[in-house]
């Protein structure tokens, strides 16, 4: 897969290298089959992403947001979600009820490589944009 992401689109590597090395461990306390998928297929170095501190953060972030995100499922079962800053996230799998509607927003170079490496899913739309432009609420 040919990746080209500007500097702060980086970034999004961050949270992908942490999740593909947690779940290679003999008891990962997430599993991201698709991070570690992604990432052997970039063939990157994990190691220089995936540091102690930041490692802990991006699982206990993950941990404690997929939780909350599955309580509001329970209690909304069709409800509408907006990842922000997806990057190459995979919470959809990992909370999908089979009635959600998901949406996926980064800026459009994250949003080209996650098309790459994300099928297109029924309810699972990705929209290419700035958080900090309104124009990307239309969609929804």
């Amino acid at each position: 897969m040919d990746l080209q992401l500007g500097d702060v689109q980086t970034t999004a590597l961050i949270p992908l290298a942490v999740k593909a090395s947690e779940s290679r461990r003999k008891n990962p306390r997430v599993t991201d089959k698709k991070a570690v998928e992604i990432v052997e297929a970039l063939g990157i170095d994990i190691s220089k992403y995936d540091k102690f501190m930041s490692h802990e953060g991006v699982i206990a972030r993950t941990i404690m947001l997929d939780r909350q995100l599955k309580e509001i499922i329970i209690k909304t079962p069709e409800t509408v979600v907006i990842n922000l800053g997806a990057g190459f996230d995979d919470r959809f799998s990992r909370v999908d009820n089979g009635k959600i509607l998901w949406f996926d927003l980064d800026l459009p170079d994250v949003i080209t490589a996650r098309k790459k490496a994300f099928p297109e899913k029924e309810r699972v739309r990705m929209i290419a944009g700035n958080i900090l432009d309104p124009s990307w609420c239309k969609p929804v």
